[in-house]
């Protein structure tokens, strides 16, 4: 098997939704550019959370944490706060989708005006900040089904969760480790949670925290955009939360001396660690900038700054575009292969198809993917897969092979496991005709060496560990469902449900630094495609 299959993957569907390009990770997910079919070959564009497989294999928490996180943000309704559409659960693990937003984060640009040695327009920023407050108060005055106040605080309200649209309208996003009254998963006492340069003292320490803490992050923001630079600039976390909760913070005066006094003052009482003194909501907080900013030349319109991101996050969004439509053109160029899952919430039948794209294949398709990819881990660029030179790119699948060797080989095959050729990739394979049932294989490969395995009970002969294996299906198992059980040599365990005709699987041992030592169980994660080189666009609108 290639090494290629260490490099990473993401299915092509899930639930009714086509994945199309990884636009941002954190630690609970991964964020997919994504659409779905509305009518015709008419396809609306959306972002698809989807969490990260181990944590889905480590149990329940994290899969209402999710949950949670779009019980909340369903709830609000506002123009300045990202809109959650659905929120469900796939073979791929529990996602949400969100309306996508075409532009960047604060974060971003205000990385791509430093980058020229500029400042953010202070008109601009203001009218940034201002629709972000807006949006956080309507967070915060959340109610439930009875009017209950549900006492919301957001408690990482910074740059990186701004999102500011090419229409000129800032959005507030990522409630994932909001906290409410009530929730289902609410943290432990002394457990933090959120950014740690935008924490407010009581948050750091790990105190009950309300609404005030969130003034402070935006007070933070504020004192960001003003000054050009960054509050809290250590690299070692906890020396930062040691100022935090030691040292009252700096005034913006002392590092950009023409900032107005008024905005000077302002920024400074919101910074106060005495949370009682503190201002005291979102939206008072909002409608004295708006007035203080008129002492700056007053606040951008939705226009200016729509031409402010169309002209800045260009070069960022024609680049995504650009990777977005060769993504669809390898898709729609490819063979199609019978007998896969489409990767949906129902298990697809054998008549269904599918494809694979290696993110090699993309590079070779531009010139500019080599020039605009980051370095790889370790120096090391992504192999294409080994396919022999007389096969075509587009036979990437490598169904082909298999439905050759199958003419070839004797009628009887044995039972135990067979290492597959090292050229072989993981991507799906026609059934055998049923005329030969007793050649029908099936192909298992993984991320870590498989050293024990067994399908349906049966105990299968695997010699060497492998992270490839061709397996002989015997008795009914060709039109049974499959379940298949695997240790790897670390001792980490994976598990897959596969329905009947499957013929292809992957399996998912969970990241050894991620995963509890006792009980990290993989999934089927059919219908992989490998993402394609990604040019340098971090920050994305969807950023950790």
């Amino acid at each position: 098997m290639s090494a290629d299959l260490d490099a990473p993957t993401f299915p092509e569907r899930v639930g009714r939704y086509e994945l199309l390009l990884p636009i941002g990770t954190g630690g609970m997910a991964t964020v997919y550019l994504a659409r779905v079919a509305v009518v015709g070959n008419v396809h609306r564009e959306v972002a698809l959370k989807l969490m990260h497989p181990f944590l889905s294999a480590e149990g329940r928490e994290s899969t209402v944490s999710l949950v949670e996180e779009a019980k909340l943000a369903v709830r609000i309704r506002h123009p300045n706060v990202v809109p959650v559409i659905e929120v469900g659960d796939s073979a791929q693990g529990v996602f949400l989708v969100m309306e996508y937003v075409e532009g960047d984060t604060l974060s971003g640009l205000h990385r791509a005006v430093r980058t020229d040695g500029s400042l953010l327009p202070l008109n601009v920023a203001g009218r940034i900040l201002v629709d972000a407050l807006a949006g956080l108060h309507a967070a915060h005055e959340l109610r439930d089904d009875e009017g209950v106040l549900l006492d919301l605080v957001h408690r990482d309200f910074s740059p990186q969760n701004i999102l500011v649209g090419t229409d000129g309208v800032s959005r507030l996003t990522d409630f994932g480790v909001a906290k409410a009254a009530g929730r289902v998963n609410v943290t432990s006492s002394g457990i933090i949670k959120g950014k740690v340069a935008y924490m407010a003292p009581e948050q750091a320490l790990g105190k009950k925290v309300d609404r005030r803490c969130d003034v402070w992050a935006a007070g933070v923001v504020a004192w960001e955009v003003l000054a050009g630079q960054r509050l809290y600039r250590q690299e070692d976390q906890v020396a930062t939360l040691l100022k935090i909760v030691n040292e009252p913070p700096p005034r913006i005066s002392t590092v950009r001396a023409d900032v107005p006094q008024v905005l000077d003052d302002l920024v400074a009482e919101t910074l106060t660690m005495d949370v009682e003194k503190r201002i005291g909501t979102a939206d008072e907080l909002r409608r004295r900038l708006t007035e203080a900013w008129k002492s700056a030349g007053g606040l951008a319109d939705a226009h200016e700054v729509s031409d402010f991101v169309q002209r800045t996050a260009r070069p960022k969004i024609e680049a995504r575009r650009e990777q977005v439509s060769r993504v669809i053109k390898l898709r729609s160029s490819m063979p199609t292969l019978s007998g896969v899952s489409t990767g949906s919430v129902a298990a697809a039948s054998p008549d269904e198809t599918t494809s694979a794209i290696s993110a090699s294949s993309l590079a070779r398709h531009s010139q500019s993917d080599r020039e605009l990819s980051p370095p790889q881990p370790g120096g090391a660029r992504p192999k294409l897969w080994a396919m022999g030179a007389a096969l075509s790119l587009a036979v990437v699948a490598g169904g082909a092979w298999l439905l050759g060797r199958s003419q070839s080989r004797p009628a009887e095959a044995p039972a135990s496991a067979l290492p597959a050729p090292a050229a072989q990739p993981s991507a799906a394979v026609r059934p055998e005709p049923s005329a030969q049932p007793a050649a029908v294989e099936l192909m298992v490969d993984a991320n870590a060496p498989i050293k024990s395995l067994r399908i349906n009970g049966r105990e299968v002969s695997v010699g060497e560990p492998t992270k490839a294996l061709r397996i002989a299906l015997v008795g009914g198992e060709p039109t049974a469902p499959l379940e298949v059980e695997a240790s790897a040599d670390d001792r980490r365990k994976a598990s897959a449900r596969a329905p009947a005709g499957t013929r292809a699987l992957s399996l998912v041992f969970a990241d050894p630094k991620k995963a509890s030592p006792t009980a990290p169980a993989g999934k089927v994660v059919r219908d992989l495609v490998k993402p394609p080189d990604l040019p340098g666009l971090a920050p994305t609108p969807y950023e950790k």
